[in-house]
C-alpha cells in the first residue's frame, strides 16, 4: 500500500518541478494549466479501460457482479484512523498549498526556488513510501507510524524556525520522510479491521480525507491571509503528536485479535 501511494508522490514531484520550470521560463498560468489538462485527459482516455473490474461469468453463461458479504464496519477504530487522516491531510495541505508562498513571502525565496519546498517534501514521500512496505514487514506498522510521526514533528518544528529558504526546503524534505508513510498504512489498517468489509471501510475512511482538506484550507487560509505565515505550520505541529496516541490502531488484524484473546 505504501509503494502504491509512492507513485502519487512521484507525480507530485513532476508537478512541482513543472511549476518551477514555468516560473523560470515565465510561462503564464493559463497555458501551463491547459498543457497539464491536455496531458491528464489523454492519460485518462488511454488508461481508464484498465481500471474497470471485469464481471464474473458463471458456468451457465450468466454474468453477474462479484458477490459480497454483508456490509459491516466497526466505527470506533475507523474513527480513530479517520482522525489520523484528518490531521495528516491538514499537514499535507499546509505544504501542498502554502509552502511555495511561505518560502517566497516569508523567507524571500526566488519564484523559481519557492516550489522546491513542495518538491522536496514529495521526494521524501517517495522514499518513505517506496521503502515503507519493507519497514512494516521488519518492524511492524505501529512502529513505522510512531517513527514517521516523530520525524514529522521534528521537521515541522524546523520549518517554523527556519531562517533561510535552504533550511526550510530541507525541513520539508525531512517532513516527507516521516508523515506521508502514515496515510497508506491508515487505509491498509482500515481494510484489515477484524469483521469488517474492507471495501466499505476504506471508502468511509476516505471521507476523512476531504474533511482534513476542508479544515486545512479554511483554518490555514485564515492564518495566511492575516500574514501569520509561520503559524501555518504551528497548527499541524500542535496536532500531529496526537497520532502517537492512536498508533496502536494500525496493528494488523492478527495482532488485534491476539491482544483481544489475551485479555482476561
Amino acid at each position: 500500500m505504501t509503494s502504491f501511494h509512492g507513485m502519487w508522490s512521484i507525480g507530485a514531484i513532476v508537478g512541482a518541478l513543472y511549476a518551477a520550470g514555468c516560473a523560470e521560463l515565465e510561462i503564464g498560468l493559463m497555458p501551463s494549466l491547459v498543457a497539464v489538462g491536455v496531458v491528464g485527459v489523454a492519460a485518462t482516455l488511454v488508461l481508464s479501460p484498465y481500471l474497470v473490474r471485469p464481471a464474473v461469468e458463471h458456468e451457465a453463461g450468466e454474468v453477474s457482479e462479484v458477490e459480497r458479504p454483508p456490509l459491516h464496519v466497526p466505527w470506533r477504530p475507523l474513527v480513530a484512523l479517520g482522525l489520523v487522516v484528518v490531521v495528516f491531510y491538514l499537514a499535507d495541505t499546509s505544504v501542498m498549498s502554502w509552502s511555495t508562498i511561505y518560502l517566497h513571502d516569508a523567507l524571500d525565496a526566488a519564484k523559481s526556488v519557492a516550489p522546491l519546498g513542495y518538491a522536496a517534501y514529495q521526494v521524501g514521500a517517495v522514499i518513505s513510501r517506496l521503502a515503507g512496505d519493507r519497514f512494516v514487514v521488519r518492524f511492524g506498522a505501529v512502529a513505522v507510524v510512531r517513527a514517521g510521526t516523530v520525524v514529522g514533528i521534528v521537521a515541522l518544528a524546523l520549518v517554523v524556525v527556519a531562517p533561510t529558504p535552504a533550511l526550510a526546503i530541507a525541513a520539508f524534505g525531512l517532513m516527507g520522510l516521516g508523515l506521508p508513510v502514515i496515510i497508506p498504512l491508515a487505509f491498509a489498517a482500515a481494510g484489515n479491521l477484524p469483521g469488517s468489509d474492507a471495501d466499505v471501510a476504506i471508502a468511509r475512511l476516505n471521507l476523512f480525507n476531504y474533511l482534513g482538506n476542508i479544515i486545512g484550507a479554511g483554518l490555514i487560509g485564515v492564518l495566511a491571509t492575516e500574514g501569520a505565515l509561520r503559524w501555518i505550520y504551528v497548527v499541524p505541529l500542535i496536532l500531529v503528536p496526537s497520532i502517537l496516541f492512536v498508533a496502536r490502531t494500525f496493528a494488523p488484524a492478527k495482532e488485534i485479535e491476539a491482544a483481544a484473546q489475551a485479555r482476561p
